[in-house]
Order: C-alpha cells, then sequence, then structure tokens
C-alpha cells in the first residue's frame, strides 16, 4: 500500500500544446554484467505511469517524464537534457502496476530538475505542462527535492505518481512499514533477480514541497 502523508504545496506552471513521450528504459539502468561496478551507486525508484482520472480540474493527468541533475547542475537552461532522465510512459497510457528501475549512477546528490504532466479536459482537449529549472532551482539550488547515493550502495528513493490535490503535480509516494518494504523487496528481486535486496536501504527522495519525510518504524 502507498500513502503520501503531507498536503500539497504547489508548484504553478504553464500549460503548452500537446506533445508525446518516446518510450525507452533510463540509460543508466543496471544490468547483471554491470551490477558488480563498485564505482556506481544502484538507485531504486519505481513509476506510476498511469492516468489519474479527475485530477483537480481535469478529466485526467498522466506523469510523462521527470530528470534529475547530479549536483552543482552545469545548466540553467530549460531545454537541457538532465543527467537521469525517466520518461517510459506512452502518451494514452491507461494504467497498470509502477513500473520499477534500478539505475547505476555516479555517487553524489541529485536534484529534481525537470517534469512533464499530459492533462486532459476531454478526449480531444489534451495538453502537457513542462516545469524546468527555471521553477525548480533557486539561485542554482534544486527547491523540489534532492536524493544521495554513495558508492557501492543499493537505496530505495521512493514512489513517483502524480498528486491532484489542486494542481496536478509530480508526487513522491513509498511503500509503508516494515512489512510494506519487504514486500517491494521481493518484487524488486523478482525483476531484478542478481541484486542483493537484503541490502537496500530505504533513504527517500528529500523534499518538502513534492512528498513528506517518513522512515521506516524500528
Amino acid at each position: 500500500m502507498l500513502r503520501c502523508l503531507a498536503l500539497l504545496t504547489a508548484l504553478f506552471f504553464a500549460v503548452s500544446g500537446c506533445t508525446s513521450s518516446a518510450v525507452s528504459r533510463p540509460k543508466q539502468e543496471v544490468t547483471a554484467e554491470s551490477y558488480g561496478n563498485t564505482t556506481k551507486g544502484m538507485v531504486v525508484v519505481s513509476v506510476m505511469w498511469g492516468r489519474t482520472w479527475k485530477c483537480a480540474q481535469f478529466e485526467n493527468g498522466q506523469l510523462q517524464s521527470f530528470g534529475f541533475d547530479r549536483l552543482p547542475s552545469q545548466t540553467t537552461a530549460d531545454d537541457a537534457m538532465a543527467d537521469v532522465v525517466m520518461e517510459d510512459s506512452p502518451p494514452y497510457y491507461a494504467g497498470g502496476p509502477a513500473k520499477n528501475y534500478v539505475l547505476a549512477l555516479d555517487p553524489g546528490e541529485y536534484g529534481l530538475a525537470t517534469f512533464a504532466i499530459k492533462v486532459a479536459s476531454s478526449a480531444t482537449e489534451v495538453k502537457t505542462a513542462n516545469v524546468g529549472r527555471a521553477r525548480l532551482f533557486e539561485g542554482g539550488k534544486p527547491i523540489g527535492g534532492t536524493f544521495t547515493v554513495k558508492a557501492g550502495e543499493l537505496v530505495y528513493i521512493g514512489h513517483f505518481g502524480l498528486d491532484c490535490y489542486k494542481e496536478p503535480t509530480i508526487w513522491r509516494y513509498y511503500p509503508v512499514g516494515r512489512e510494506g518494504f519487504d514486500h517491494y523487496k521481493q518484487v524488486i528481486k523478482e525483476q531484478y533477480p542478481f541484486l542483493h535486496v537484503d541490502q537496500m536501504r530505504f533513504r527517500l527522495f528529500k523534499t518538502s514541497k513534492l512528498g513528506r519525510d517518513y522512515e521506516l518504524p524500528q
């Protein structure tokens, strides 16, 4: 079971003409061959790509993509590609279980740099909202949230999907309690049988705007 425990702090954004997302796996996705590279950190993330119906004032909303910059970010441009890009949603993907990813990343701190959300007021009125560094960074520092990973570490940072409280926005969720996390580990093990999931750390993407702090009970 997933649960968010905070009220939404809205990020307001302009809505532009409809665009479509390419279906792709993150280029950093770990493989059995790359898993033994101890210079990298392994980041576990799940994404709920499906449509959310009755999303704020819209008929439905759908997370299309999001990305992270390794900090300090090397650019302030909204159109520059993020260092880590999550983009695996067909434009009209209706739903289904969360998709799970394990990424092999350079150690360090990463900040949310971009996200895109498709919104529909009707079957014919469909638009895409794009949010970039101009809104997600202030003074060169990320305000949407960050995560960290160390070399040789396997860390879970959260489930990402939509929140529709006032405005559609990206939101970080998580499995509740140790039983929920243990079940999630087994789901990841089935998809990535070479992983040592017993070593997976629960350390959520840290944010005060797009989720709330949560720690597993002792």
